[in-house]
């Protein structure tokens, strides 16, 4: 294993709204217990995040801590995001020096490369089948590297389609509300190409140009019965420039050449009416407060005519690092983070999906529309992203692509490419 492969994970780019925070209280994973075998302490590092999403894990602890009085301690050291890659320039330090605090979060797309490093350790020993059975099934994929659990998941997220309920009852369109009722592409195309009028886009589905990419439009590969790795994540051919990736690419490509959406749109082109659809989440939907003219829905995801019903998924998630000397304490403190209280408690801060099924009994908003579209989409039909040691390679070299394609590429080569350069860096960094 080549360790500079640690660094590579700083090439992911964050999602707005998903990165974790907490209150800064500097420690480490040394051997912080009692003289006696008393009191153990353990460290969680996580990037500071929103005002709500602190304040939950400040009272988290603080009940955790009231809970294990006299056994367990747990402190929390927020990394202030100064820059884009600040929390992973420090971990690669505590990589190098062995110097990792006990508990340590990552992006979802970055477990495997944790695991496939010997960053965190399984956690397969302090789970029950039962217990790992709550967790919704995409949180169990993208924790999962080698047949072992490895990272257990704070909250979660999706990708929906918004629709403006004026401009749908204008054209006389009436959007899917149940999960097998759900448009497939060619009759979001229809529904794009009857609203793209008059300064209207069919659609707004460019969030960025980096990870959204990957995060938002792997799952036309899925819906067409492949992906953009296979199953084991070792190659990229015959998989992202199959005959069915090619196919996804195509579409996509074919919304962008009859300017059915804006490339390069304003960041509230869905919110001013600008456009009928919106491939977003649950991120959007506080802010659509401020829009009061705006009326909007939620639908499913589309899928392929006979393809696979998904969605995007996937968030921020916690581990045990390899350095704590204290694994079975540590694992205690990160069940109680990621317990249905936590879920649901964290949910609620955040305006995002839990990641526990049971979590769902205390959150009655997701049982009508149009946040049952979320739930029906989390519960069931999620995909995580690719798990591989490899994917900061993978999304960059896809993202890449899929631009390129939207502005005109040709699509095979595109997609070659992007084969042709993941098994590459793949073969040079983790074939055995």
């Amino acid at each position: 294993m080549k360790k500079r492969w640690v660094s590579a994970v700083i090439a992911v780019s964050l999602l707005a709204g998903c990165s974790p925070g907490g209150q800064t209280d500097q420690a480490g994973s040394g051997d912080t217990s009692g003289a006696s075998g008393g009191e153990v302490e353990i460290t969680l590092w996580r990037p500071q995040a929103s005002g709500p999403e602190d304040n939950f894990y400040v009272k988290r602890i603080e009940e955790f801590n009231k809970a294990h009085e006299g056994k367990i301690k747990l402190k929390m050291e927020a990394i202030t995001r100064g820059n884009s890659f600040a929390y992973e320039d420090k971990i690669n330090a505590a990589v190098a020096s062995h110097t990792l605090p006990d508990l340590v979060a990552m992006d979802g797309p970055n477990v495997a490369n944790y695991a496939a490093s010997s960053i965190v350790r399984p956690l397969d020993e302090y789970y029950t089948k039962e217990e790992l059975s709550d967790f919704v099934p995409s949180i169990l994929q993208q924790g999962t590297y080698n047949g072992k659990f490895y990272a257990a998941g704070l909250a979660e997220s999706s990708v929906v389609l918004f629709y403006n309920k004026k401009i749908m009852k204008q054209y006389g369109i009436e959007p899917p509300t149940k999960m097998e009722d759900a448009w497939t592409w060619d009759q979001w195309y229809e529904v794009m190409k009857k609203t793209a009028q008059n300064g209207v886009f069919g659609t707004n589905m460019i969030n960025d140009k980096g990870e959204w990419m990957t995060y938002a439009f792997e799952q036309f590969w899925i819906s067409s019965g492949t992906d953009i790795v296979n199953k084991e994540g070792t190659s990229a051919k015959g998989m992202v420039n199959s005959d069915k990736g090619i196919e996804a690419a195509s579409f996509l490509q074919k919304l962008a050449k009859e300017k059915l959406f804006n490339i390069d749109p304003k960041p509230t082109e869905f919110e001013e009416g600008k456009a009928a659809t919106k491939l977003g989440g649950p991120w959007n939907i506080p802010g659509f407060k401020d829009y009061p003219d705006l009326e909007w829905g939620i639908t499913y995801f589309p899928k392929k005519a006979g393809g696979v019903q998904t969605a995007p998924s996937g968030s921020w998630a916690i581990g045990i690092s390899a350095d704590s000397k204290h694994p079975k304490e540590a694992a205690e403190a990160l069940k109680w983070l990621t317990n249905k209280d936590s879920s649901t408690q964290l949910a609620k801060a955040i305006s995002m999906p839990a990641s526990r099924k049971s979590a769902y009994d205390s959150l009655p908003e997701y049982n009508d529309l149009p946040m049952r579209v979320i739930k029906d989409q989390v519960t069931t039909v999620s995909h995580a992203r690719p798990v591989t040691p490899a994917y900061p390679v993978l999304t960059q070299k896809f993202a890449e692509a899929l631009t390129d394609i939207m502005m005109g590429a040709d699509v095979k080569k595109s997609l070659d490419n992007v084969a042709a350069s993941y098994d590459e860096e793949y073969k040079r960094n983790f074939a055995k």
